[in-house]
């Protein structure tokens, strides 16, 4: 009786989810109007435009995702998902990714997870409750609002590993065994925990720093921990072993493709290579793979044309597009992780 009653409340979980995601949609969409006829939405240049267009609206979406009227097209027949990093939201972190794609024919959908109410500092909740309680629900809010089977999903640093906690342990499959995602894509991906520069496992080890990530949890970071190398969730994430509640087992779902970006500028996950999948259904590589003289970091690189076209060619790769390379700057301080060997 008891296991009966919790699937039932499974079941009315993620119908009320998917109502309260699908309602979400519509109610935001009046805050990004399509462009006129012929017209294409503004891309920001870079990450400074980006904030001050973001800054008009910090709860609303970002310019071109969460339309009600959006159908999908033959062309571009699955919708995409947005998702953010920590202490960001849909509407500053996802600023440069949303119009980009609405321009090119998809249908973008965007949300703020892990946020205390009324702010707009995201991602900063349990990981796993963001994606079992928000993501999960907002993707069949999204497969229900436009008629779609499967999502592609794009998420920017705790974004690219909040998604695949659901993949893995969440509803996340049709009842015929389909994957609800077919692509999933990192960008500035920590698909392994942030290593701090190799002293993740030193650093636990000492009082003061594990008494500072508790402090962190107590006070609303639940994501903080979470997102260190060697943390449960981490180790839950992507082991191969058989885990309880489980959908598959190891770090990439079956029948879905993987493409984790990163770039040799990252500042913030220091070795960048800890945000690499090694897994056969996963395509690892840099910005600098394509464009040699993009020195992007952990922010720019969501506002990257490189990373852009990149990120299209992975979604539709039959259809391939012009790789563009630019030298876009990094926001913060440069972080030298190209590889040592003379160049």
């Amino acid at each position: 009786m008891g296991t009966r009653d919790t699937r039932r409340s499974n079941r009315a979980r993620r119908r009320c989810g998917a109502a309260i995601a699908t309602a979400a949609i519509a109610a935001s969409s009046a805050c990004a109007p399509p462009p006129a006829p012929g017209q294409s939405y503004r891309v920001p240049a870079d990450f400074g435009e980006a904030a001050v267009t973001a800054a008009r609206d910090l709860f609303g979406p970002p310019t071109g995702a969460n339309l009600a009227d959006c159908t999908p097209t033959a062309a571009h027949p699955r919708p995409v998902v947005l998702a953010h990093g920590i202490l960001g939201n849909m509407a500053d972190n996802m600023g440069g990714l949303a119009p980009e794609l609405a321009n090119q024919g998809y249908c973008v959908y965007a949300l703020t997870y892990g946020a205390a109410p009324g702010s707009i500092f995201g991602g900063i909740a349990d990981i796993r409750r963001s994606s079992i309680d928000e993501f999960g629900p907002f993707v069949d809010g999204v497969l229900a609002a436009t008629g779609a089977r499967q999502v592609d999903v794009i998420g920017h640093s705790e974004g690219s590993v909040m998604p695949r906690w659901w993949m893995r342990y969440g509803d996340s499959v049709h009842p015929d065994g389909t994957p609800k995602v077919a692509n999933m894509i990192g960008v500035a991906p920590v698909s392994n925990g942030d290593d701090l520069g190799g002293l993740a496992t030193q650093m636990r080890s000492i009082p003061l720093f594990a008494g500072v990530l508790d402090e962190l949890a107590k006070n609303g970071c639940g994501a903080c921990e979470k997102l260190v190398a060697g943390s449960s969730f981490f180790r839950q994430l992507n082991t191969t072993a058989p885990q309880p509640g489980e959908r598959f087992s190891g770090p990439a779902q079956p029948g879905v493709r993987y493409l984790m970006l990163a770039s040799v500028w990252e500042n913030f996950v220091v070795p960048y290579r800890s945000g690499f999948i090694d897994h056969p259904a996963v395509t690892n590589m840099t910005l600098q793979d394509a464009c040699p003289i993009d020195e992007a970091d952990h922010l720019a690189i969501a506002f990257d044309p490189v990373a852009y076209d990149l990120v299209s060619a992975f979604l539709d790769p039959t259809h391939p597009i012009p790789q563009r390379c630019v030298a876009t700057q990094p926001v913060f301080w440069r972080v030298d992780q190209r590889d040592p060997s003379p160049r």
